[in-house]
């Protein structure tokens, strides 16, 4: 039932996996005790995840207005970029709206991506499928025979390199190639070891059965002609193309404190330091693993917060990250599940799934969103959709990197 008092205005800064997961939660943890308003520079909301999918014609990026969202919570929308936060007023300074008010403010603006390597094909998910069509069109040709798949030092979330990888290989054995070389070298010791060693066993019988040399334990490093030598030893990187992932840094904002990579610095409840009433989530903070799922779970922690300081009856849960993880293998989804931290036991050995694009980014929020949007199932089935398929959980400690991502994940962490 509505309050008799004036609702909380709280301003959302984004318009990513962060912020509708949160408006989303929000909107149905409080309903009319807040009032939203929506910060973004884009129209659209956009699945970024199933970016890796589109050189393949296996999937697209889906887009979705974030005005339809805005109308269906009730919120306000603006189109708009903050350039600075007055923490001592609680205003916003926007880059053509001018000054915004705000009673509680959750940044959720991401982060930005940077090239590594300069001779290497950068999938950032923004442009690069029509490259990478075209070293599907060499490879097709001959005129491409080897290919290496790089993780650069400080990428905390390789497994999209994986999914080129794998689908990249099933895309060459379809074409008739069988004297292509694949290759992924990562600083990681074994694949995709954040999952823990059944699934990363998992993902080593995937890459091998995909005839895809993994190399780990190794850091590339352009050298002075930009070519890149392969740490430790030395030796240059035997491949004629490189695909790589981009390195990625936060966003300045004034007014808002930042970590020598432009990251804010958030306590365990989302918190920004030094700035009373205001919190952020997603890849813009300093914990250091920049996932979708991770996200929507800071998101879910913050709204559990502020519904409940709106005087909702919610109790809320502390951030507690659980990692989940869908590999696009070009004939399935492949689910990864192991404990991170210890105590939970062994995980279940992984199984190929139905891929399932909704379930691409698990949000508690953005996945019922995303499968009603795309029809996948229906309106009234939403509160089912999470025992349709099994959740992967991971439990992340919070000791990792409650500084920044200066720190290397795969590396021990200096205890702080």
């Amino acid at each position: 039932m509505p309050t008799t008092e004036s609702p909380a205005h709280v301003v959302i800064a984004g318009g990513g996996v962060a912020a509708v997961e949160l408006a989303l939660a929000l909107h149905d943890l409080a309903g009319p005790r807040v009032r939203l308003t929506l910060v973004a520079p884009q129209p659209d909301f956009e699945l970024r995840a199933l970016r890796t999918a589109e050189p393949f014609s296996a999937d697209h990026a889906r887009r979705h207005s974030l005005a339809d969202l805005a109308g269906r919570i009730g919120a306000r929308l603006v189109a708009d970029r903050v350039l600075a936060v007055d923490g001592d007023r609680h205003e916003l300074r926007l880059a053509a709206s001018g000054i915004l008010g705000y009673g509680t403010l959750v940044l959720a603006t991401g982060a930005r991506h940077r090239t590594a390597y300069s001779r290497a094909i950068t999938f950032t998910g923004d442009t690069e499928s029509q490259d990478y069509q075209g070293l599907l069109a060499d490879l097709d040709g001959h005129w491409t025979r080897s290919v290496a798949f790089v993780v650069p030092p400080g990428t905390t979330w390789p497994l999209p390199l994986y999914e080129l990888a794998l689908m990249t290989a099933r895309e060459t054995h379809a074409m008739g190639i069988d004297d292509a070389r694949l290759q992924l070298v990562s600083p990681e010791a074994t694949p995709l070891a954040l999952f823990g060693p059944e699934a990363s066993q998992a993902v080593a019988d995937l890459l091998a059965r995909a005839n895809v040399t993994f190399t780990g334990n190794t850091y590339a490093r352009p050298d002075a002609e930009g070519r890149l030598q392969l740490l430790p030893g030395g030796e240059r990187l035997d491949a004629e193309r490189v695909v790589a992932l981009p390195t990625i840094e936060g966003i300045p904002i004034g007014g808002v404190p930042g970590d020598d990579r432009g990251f804010i610095p958030v306590d365990p409840d989302g918190r920004v330091r030094g700035l009373a009433d205001v919190y952020a989530a997603g890849d813009g903070t300093t914990f250091p693993v920049k996932q979708g799922g991770l996200a929507c779970q800071q998101a879910d922690a913050i709204a559990e917060l502020l519904a409940a300081a709106a005087g909702a009856d919610v109790t809320p849960t502390p951030f507690r990250p659980v990692l989940r993880g869908r590999l696009l293998t070009g004939r399935g989804a492949q689910f990864l599940e192991h404990p991170l931290a210890g105590g939970a036991g062994a995980g279940a050995r992984p199984e190929l799934r139905l891929w399932s694009a909704h379930r691409k980014v698990d949000g508690r929020y953005l996945s019922p969103w995303l499968a009603e949007l795309d029809g996948a199932i229906a309106v009234d089935d939403l509160d089912d959709l999470d025992d349709q398929e099994p959740a992967v959980d991971i439990e992340v400690p919070l000791s990792v990197g409650r500084d920044a991502m200066r720190l290397d994940p795969y590396s021990p962490l200096s205890p702080r």
